[in-house]
C-alpha cells in the first residue's frame, strides 16, 4: 500500500513543515519524517529506506534543489521521487529543477488535492533499468576523468550518446576532456552541443569561451563568458557572475557589455559605489549609450538622490528623445511619485 511508503518532507521553515506534515496525513499518508534542513534530510535519506522525498526549493545552506542533484548521483537513492516546493516558480527554476530529474513541482500553499494525485502515482512509478544503466555509466564516465584517463571517459560517454541517451552534461563531459587533451576545435564542438540542449547551461558556455580564449578567439571567448555570466545574473548565481566577469576584464576588454553587466551585477548586490563606478567605465567606452544614463539614474533613484537621477534620465533622453522608459521615470518624479 501506498500509504505505508516512507515519506520524507524538508523544509526550514517550521511552519510550513507543520502545515505539510498535517496535510499529508489528512491525506492518509502517515509514515512521515521530518527534517527542517537539507543537512539533516540527507543524513536520514543515507540513514533511513526513503519512499518519496518533498522538499523545499529554497533553503539555507542546502537547498531543495542541491539536495535532489546529491541524491542523484548516489546509485542507491537515484530513482527516489522527489518533489520540489516553492510559492512562486519561474521559468529558470523549473528548468533548472527538470534538468536535475525532479519527480514533480508544488506550489504552496499546498493543494490537498494535488498532493492526493501526484504522491501515488509517483510511488507506482519506478525508473526503467535502461536509465539505471545509463547512470552507472556517466558516474563511470566522470570517475575516468577524476583518473585523468580522457580519451576512456570520452569512449564512455560516447557510447551513451550511440544509445541515443542524449543529455547535455554528456557532451560538456566530452568537452572538457577535450579541452584537456588539446584538442580545442572539438571542444568547442561538444560545448556548443550542450548548449543547444539546454540554452541555459552557464557552465558550458564559460568553459567554451575558456576554450576559444585558448584558441586566440577573444571575441568569440567574450560573447560566451558574457553569456555564462547573464545566465549566472538571472538565476541569482551573482558571485558566479562576477567571477567570469571579472575574468573576461583580466583579457583587457574594453567592452561597454561587460562593464553594463557589471553595472547592473553590483546594483543587484546593494554596492551602488561599485556599480557607479563600472557605469562610469561603460560611458568612457560608449558616451553616446542612452541606456547607459538610464542606468545611471535608477542606481541614483536606488540612492535616493532624486535631483541626480533626473538629470541622467534626462540625459539619455537628449541621446535618444524616443526612449519612453526615461520619459516615463521623468514623469514619475515630475508627479512626486518616485
Amino acid at each position: 500500500m501506498e500509504e505505508n511508503k516512507q515519506i520524507l518532507l524538508v523544509d526550514d521553515d517550521k511552519h510550513k513543515l507543520q502545515q505539510l506534515d498535517t496535510m499529508m496525513k489528512t491525506v492518509g499518508f502517515n509514515h512521515l519524517l521530518l527534517a527542517d534542513d537539507g543537512d539533516t534530510a540527507w543524513g536520514i535519506l543515507k540513514d533511513r529506506k526513503i519512499d518519496c522525498v518533498i522538499a523545499a526549493y529554497e533553503m539555507k545552506e542546502i537547498s531543495g534543489l542541491a539536495l535532489l542533484k546529491i541524491i542523484r548521483r548516489d546509485d542507491s537513492l537515484f530513482d527516489t521521487p522527489f518533489f520540489l516546493a516553492d510559492n512562486a516558480f519561474t521559468k529558470i527554476k523549473v528548468i533548472k529543477a527538470g534538468q536535475t530529474g525532479v519527480t514533480g513541482l508544488f506550489v504552496t500553499p499546498y493543494d490537498e488535492k494535488v498532493i492526493h494525485r501526484k504522491i501515488p502515482s509517483a510511488l507506482k512509478k519506478l525508473k526503467a533499468p535502461v536509465i539505471r544503466k545509463t547512470e552507472n555509466t556517466v558516474n563511470q564516465g566522470i570517475r575516468l576523468i577524476e583518473k585523468k584517463e580522457y580519451g576512456k571517459a570520452i569512449e564512455v560517454f560516447t557510447s551513451v550518446i550511440k544509445k541515443k541517451e542524449i543529455a547535455p552534461e554528456i557532451y560538456f563531459n566530452i568537452g572538457y576532456c577535450k579541452t584537456l587533451q588539446g584538442k580545442h576545435t572539438e571542444a568547442i564542438e561538444a560545448f556548443s552541443m550542450a548548449t543547444r540542449l539546454d540554452k541555459l547551461f552557464a557552465k558550458a558556455y564559460e568553459e567554451m569561451g575558456r576554450v576559444y580564449k585558448l584558441m586566440g578567439n577573444f571575441a568569440k571567448a567574450e560573447e560566451c563568458m558574457h553569456q555564462a555570466a547573464e545566465i549566472y545574473m538571472d538565476s541569482d548565481k551573482i558571485g558566479a557572475a562576477e567571477d567570469v566577469l571579472n575574468e573576461i576584464l583580466e583579457s583587457g576588454t574594453n567592452s561597454l557589455n561587460i562593464f553594463n553587466t557589471l553595472g547592473v551585477l553590483y546594483r543587484k548586490k546593494g554596492d551602488p559605489q561599485t556599480a557607479l563606478n563600472q557605469y562610469k567605465k561603460a560611458l568612457k567606452v560608449h558616451p553616446d549609450e542612452p541606456y547607459i544614463y538610464y542606468n545611471i539614474g535608477r542606481l541614483y533613484l536606488d540612492m535616493k538622490d532624486i535631483s541626480a537621477a533626473k538629470k541622467k534620465f534626462q540625459q539619455a533622453l537628449e541621446k535618444d528623445p524616443g526612449f519612453q522608459e526615461a520619459k516615463q521615470v521623468i514623469k514619475a518624479i515630475d508627479l512626486g511619485m518616485v
